[in-house]
């Protein structure tokens, strides 16, 4: 008889073996994975925190700088390099530390504060260059006189209004001088003169100011003007020339300002002196004529 061939049987139990060892290194492989992307996830997220947040803090620095200057937009010439150098410290300390340049309450602190110094009959505004600069606008009170009472000298503008206590004025330039006020200086700076006659004196100066002789006289003296309503023209020999009423309020029969102004043109040019070198008393009141004591 022909033998029969035969085939070991293979051992289901070894195969199987076989294929679960190959199985389970496959399934943990992918579990692995999964928790290794996490974590590098992570990693990665923490790295570029660190590397990251101080460049963009130090980017935020760069675009938000800190106030370095404070510039004053149309300064009268006026203006000297130390009252300006003034009023950038007084807005540098209401400014503080703040770099924000759209913070309006920072603007509107330095507004105030050099609203609250005297020196401007209005600050109109206050903005932040694109360089970072503080640049305020606004209209400076601009000296004109110095009026004398008991207190001594205060330097007001054209309206009366009082200039802060520093003011100076060239010693050089010649100032007409109210002297003799009835009321006293107000006690804050910008606050006008609440007296008749400083307005009416302030008046007779501006019509007189520009004149060729106005550099001989000396003082406008109010001290009649409360009595009769007089102003008086002192001259730098104490010749005193009577004015009279204030521009544009002239009594009946009294010559009118600009009536004035021509005789003492006259006056000027035929004698070199605006009171002709005399010595006492020269009326301009009459509206015929000149009146000489």
């Amino acid at each position: 008889m022909a033998k029969r061939k035969t085939t070991p049987k293979r051992s289901k139990g070894k195969g199987r073996g076989k294929k679960r060892g190959a199985g389970r290194q496959v399934g943990f492989t992918w579990a692995q994975g999964e928790r290794w992307i996490a974590g590098s996830l992570l990693l990665v997220a923490a790295i570029s925190t660190l590397i990251f947040v101080p460049s963009l803090r130090k980017h935020g620095e760069t675009t938000t700088p800190m106030v370095r200057e404070v510039r004053f937009a149309h300064a009268p010439n006026w203006a000297g390099d130390s009252l300006l150098q003034h009023l950038a410290e007084t807005a540098m300390h209401a400014i503080g530390k703040e770099t924000s340049p759209h913070d309006r309450a920072t603007l509107a602190r330095v507004r105030t504060a050099l609203d609250e110094t005297g020196w401007f009959a209005q600050v109109d505004q206050v903005q932040r260059s694109s360089d970072g600069a503080i640049v305020v606008t606004g209209q400076f009170l601009a000296p004109t006189t110095i009026i004398e009472d008991r207190y001594g000298e205060a330097i007001v503008d054209a309206q009366g209004r009082l200039l802060p206590a520093q003011c100076q004025l060239d010693p050089a330039a010649h100032v007409i001088r109210l002297i003799h006020p009835r009321q006293h200086r107000p006690v804050r700076a910008r606050r006008a003169w609440e007296s008749q006659d400083v307005h009416a004196g302030l008046a007779v100066l501006h019509q007189i100011a520009s004149k060729d002789w106005a550099v001989q006289i000396k003082a406008i003296d109010l001290s009649q003007w409360n009595r009769n309503g007089r102003l008086i023209l002192t001259t730098d020999r104490d010749s005193r020339i009577i004015w009279g009423s204030a521009p544009g309020e002239e009594t009946p029969l009294e010559a009118m300002a600009d009536r004035k102004l021509i005789r003492l043109d006259h006056l000027f040019r035929s004698s070199g002196r605006v009171d002709q070198h005399h010595a006492g008393e020269i009326d301009l009141t009459d509206a015929s004529v000149v009146v000489r004591r």
